[in-house]
């Protein structure tokens, strides 16, 4: 019996089995058939996984790196010859066949196309129908009818009429599924299961590079109310506040609440939330992607009531397509967060139904911007939420976790399906080869191994990030990694700068208004480019000349690049004045800085010149000395290294690192270039650091105590 076939009988059973008091899902029960066929182990513990292979899990995860790690080359040939079927003129009802032609276009240049995202199993909303619409062959002028339902054609057809946009991309037709029943995943002998491989590896960009991605759900909506209730949600209406402090709006009573919330369950109740490859889908059209959803024809003159009505992103909250709401994915992601975050806090999670109705909502249409603390990194809730979703082959999670994280380095996962490898180390290992890092100077969690590993990636994870961006946090978070990263017994190792810190500068007292420049125009505010330069004027007064040059350099610099868009700066100048703005904001608020000195740990007694300046904690007793020699040694590590671009013929999927964290050295190793450096992170630290022509040296960070406990 195949794997599939199990899943089958699994469900049947579990459907006729389940607890009601356990409240299951759909959702839950298929994930839990699929699983027990496929033997997955993402719900196991730590602890198990280690009897399971009877080895330890670091010697798991160093083996993992040893045996199959790959740089994944994903060839941008596909992209350049992306296969789309051109919308054919309206059919006025008739029930002959509609042909449909493809064109080939190149979608790095072109991004005027449709990527449409869809369930290949349809809803029980929506006619079974299919073979009205004759699609092209790959090759010659021969049409053949399309597997798609008609429906799909239909609603993304009317669509794309209404929107003025021509070309559609949809993967049943886009990516060659006629590879003869090759069962061989390797195989590069049948130009089909070649185009299908590229294509499947690059399927996140035809969604990030096209003006157009569309999700198609099958749930209509049925009545005046419901609509209605979608309408106050989709403008705001519903919540008041941010942060900490959104709740329900005066005018909303829990009784609006409770019937908004819903009507969003019974929305994302469609398969289209469930899928894994939708998530990716979703995830990577971003502030394009746009949800389809049908709505009773006997609402329409409603609907027509809504038709200027706009949402906070400026855009129509249900457009104009005729017979669809046509709604903004991140609009309706954001309200559904703030309605569940206001509902929670108003009822002090005293009701227990819908709790559960929330848990699965922020699940499903969660926006992590509004979820995740400003310190926090995404990754654990991208990795928690891909595998809470439904889908075929559950050894695709590394890859659509990679795609949605943006990672450059990739694992041979048909290989380590073979061996019998853990899904679960394998996606941690992936993690830690892309420079995640594992907060590994945080106090040991004596319960560790009895988490599961997206729980303890959860735990484990650095999620200490400081950032003077407030808008965009995450996305400074996700750039946060170590860079150059490879596993080993001892710890992770990988690259950077070491500094020892010194003298204690204190900010009180300076001039607000900073000091004197020439020009106040450059990408730092004008008085943040005026406490820069005071803070130039001081270091030379106190004879710290090469850091007060590097940082005139800066300004310097910065000013030229006035009129640059941020989006061509180079790296190294975005990092830098992201640093720069961090010391600027530290003396505008009287705080403390600290100066830098790099460190190497085979030369003693080293004192070369500062060429660094970093934010510092103001309470922190050791920055109560002015001597010098008094101050117990304190060191920060550094990395920062631009993205790989790949080439012109492949996507490396990477993307900008940078890490400044103190650190205590609590050893070292022995390696061919000298000793290692064995450290442990203490807290994130900002600064400007000025290196040019000092090469980076090896440090190991030592895996967390816990971790290297876990054994069979």
């Amino acid at each position: 019996m195949s794997p599939t076939e199990d899943a089958t009988h699994i469900i049947g059973f579990l459907h006729n089995n389940a607890d009601p008091i356990a409240n299951l899902d759909t959702t839950t029960i298929e994930l839990q058939a699929l699983r027990m066929a496929r033997n997955d182990d993402m719900d196991s513990s730590l602890s198990k996984i280690a009897r399971q292979q009877n080895r330890s899990i670091v010697s798991l995860l160093v083996d993992i790196q040893r045996n199959t790690m790959t740089t994944h080359n994903r060839t941008l040939g596909f992209l350049e010859k992306l296969e789309c079927l051109r919308s054919p003129h309206q059919s006025n009802g008739q029930k002959t066949s509609i042909m449909v032609n493809r064109e080939n276009i190149d979608a790095t240049k072109d991004c005027q196309y449709v990527a449409l995202s869809y369930t290949w199993r349809g809803s029980r909303h929506e006619r079974k129908a299919k073979g009205l619409y004759h699609v092209q062959e790959h090759h010659g002028p021969e049409f053949k009818p399309s597997d798609v339902r008609d429906c799909v054609f239909d609603r993304i057809f009317n669509y794309m009429r209404t929107i003025g946009v021509n070309l559609l991309w949809i993967d049943r037709h886009g990516i060659n599924q006629d590879t003869n029943d090759c069962k061989n995943p390797t195989c590069t002998t049948h130009e089909a299961c070649n185009q299908k491989r590229e294509g499947v590896a690059v399927m996140d960009l035809v969604y990030k590079l096209s003006c157009y991605p569309v999700g198609l759900l099958g749930r209509p909506i049925k009545s005046a109310w419901e609509l209605e209730r979608l309408a106050n949600l989709l403008q705001g209406k519903l919540t008041s506040g941010s942060g900490a402090n959104i709740q329900l709006s005066s005018e909303t009573t829990l009784h609006t609440a409770r019937t908004t919330l819903e009507v969003l369950r019974r929305i994302t109740g469609d398969d289209w939330w469930r899928r894994g490859w939708i998530f990716q889908e979703n995830y990577k059209g971003g502030m394009e992607m746009r949800l389809l959803i049908k709505y009773s024809g006997k609402l329409e003159r409603l609907k027509r009531r809504y038709q200027e009505t706009r949402s906070y992103y400026g855009t129509p909250i249900f457009g104009s397509v005729p017979g669809e709401l046509c709604i903004r994915s991140v609009n309706l992601f954001e309200e559904t967060t703030r309605l569940c975050l206001a509902y929670s806090s108003a009822t002090a999670k005293s009701d227990k139904k819908m709790e559960r109705t929330i848990r699965v909502l922020l699940q499903r249409a969660g926006k992590y911007k509004l979820l995740l603390k400003p310190s926090e990194s995404m990754t654990p809730r991208i990795i928690t939420e891909i595998n809470k979703r439904l889908m075929c082959e559950y050894w695709d999670i590394p890859a659509i976790a990679a795609n949605c994280c943006g990672y450059a380095v990739r694992l041979n996962t048909k290989q380590l399906e073979q061996n019998g490898t853990s899904l679960s180390l394998s996606i941690l290992a992936q993690c830690l080869l892309n420079g995640e890092v594992l907060d590994n100077g945080r106090p040991t969690n004596p319960g560790a191994s009895n988490l599961t590993m997206p729980g303890y990636l959860k735990e484990a994870i650095f999620s200490r990030f400081k950032s003077n961006q407030r808008q965009h946090n995450l996305t400074f978070n996700r750039s946060c990694r170590f860079f150059n990263v490879s596993l080993t017994k001892p710890g992770i190792r990988t690259r950077g700068h070491l500094w020892k810190l010194h003298k204690v500068l204190d900010t009180r007292g300076w001039p607000s208004q900073g000091d004197w420049v020439d020009d106040l125009h450059g990408k730092l505010k004008p008085l943040q480019r005026r406490r820069l330069a005071y803070l130039a004027r001081r270091l030379e007064r106190d004879n710290h000349g090469s850091l007060s040059k590097s940082i005139r350099e800066h300004l310097e610099h910065d000013a030229d690049l006035a009129g640059v868009a941020q989006r061509n700066l180079s790296f190294t100048k975005r990092y830098l004045n992201t640093m720069a703005a961090e010391i600027a904001d530290a003396i505008a608020q009287g705080g403390s800085l600290i100066l830098g000195c790099l460190w190497n740990p085979d030369v003693a007694d080293e004192h070369s010149p500062y060429r660094a300046v970093f934010v510092w904690d103001s309470g922190d007793p050791r920055a109560q000395t002015s001597n010098e020699s008094d101050m117990d040694e304190i060191l920060v590590f550094t990395a920062s290294h631009p993205e790989d671009d790949g080439s012109k013929e492949f996507d490396l999927n990477d993307l900008d690192r940078h890490v400044s964290f103190e650190v205590t050295v609590e050893g070292f190793i022995s390696g061919r270039s000298g000793r290692i450096p064995s450290l442990r992170i203490r807290r994130w630290l900002p600064g400007m650091c000025f290196f040019k022509d000092v090469p980076r040296g090896d440090v190991m960070f030592p895996w967390p105590q816990e971790l290297e406990g876990i054994t069979p």
